[in-house]
C-alpha cells in the first residue's frame, strides 16, 4: 500500500508539472491563438486597469509577439487588422 501511495504521489506531480508547462508552450512567440470570449479586451498595455484599445470577438485569431509568464500578459497582433496590444494569458486559448 505504501508504494501505490508513492506511485499515485509522483503521477500527481508529473500531471501537474505536464499541464503548467502545456500553456507556456502554446505561448512561444509566433504562434496563433484565439480569444477566449467575446469582448475581450485588447489594452494598450498590460495591467486590468490598463486602457482598453478594442473589445475582441470570441474566436479571434492573435499572432503572439510576446509572453510574460511572470506577469500573466501576452502581447499580440490581431490577425487581418495588424492592431497590436496586450490580453491577459488566462483569456487566450
Amino acid at each position: 500500500m505504501k508504494s501505490f501511495t508513492k506511485i499515485s504521489c509522483a503521477l500527481s506531480i508529473i500531471a501537474v508539472l505536464g499541464c503548467s508547462v502545456a500553456p507556456a508552450m502554446a505561448m512561444q512567440p509566433g504562434t496563433t491563438v484565439r480569444a477566449g470570449f467575446s469582448g475581450l479586451p485588447l489594452r494598450f498595455c498590460q495591467g486590468m486597469y490598463a486602457a482598453e484599445l478594442k473589445k475582441l470577438p470570441i474566436g479571434q485569431q492573435l499572432k503572439v509577439l510576446s509572453y510574460d509568464v511572470i506577469e500573466g500578459w501576452s502581447h499580440v497582433e490581431v490577425v487581418g487588422t495588424g492592431e497590436t496590444g496586450y490580453v491577459s494569458n488566462q483569456n487566450v486559448y
